[in-house]
């Protein structure tokens, strides 16, 4: 893998969980409630690394097929529409993964 690929999600990585953790730093710093603070740093902590590890994977996955086949964008575009769409109307993960990635198949396949 080269080197520019783990750059990038690195710093997605950071840029992801410094916009979702900042915010909350920022609001927990101005109040004066010194004891529910360790819990919910903790909470907040967690769910930020979540999802920044998530979002540094994805960037990672998508960018060395991107650059090998630019031409092939098109097809992860519709796979991603369709997993954003599937998530979100049926509220089930693996249903609307495994639907996208035949989608993402098909269109790469034989568009």
């Amino acid at each position: 893998m080269d080197l520019h690929i783990i750059l990038v999600g690195i710093l997605v990585g950071i840029a992801n969980f410094a916009s979702r953790f900042g915010p909350f730093y920022l609001l927990q710093k101005s109040q004066q409630h010194q004891q529910s603070r360790g819990s919910t740093w903790l909470k907040i902590a967690l769910g930020s690394i979540g999802i920044a590890a998530i979002s540094s994977m994805l960037i990672v996955a998508t960018l060395p097929p991107l650059i090998e086949t630019p031409n092939k964008s098109f097809a992860m575009f519709v796979g991603f529409v369709v997993l954003t769409g599937l998530y979100f109307k049926f509220k089930r993960i693996v249903l609307a993964t495994l639907i996208a990635a035949l989608a993402y198949g098909l269109v790469y396949t034989y568009v």
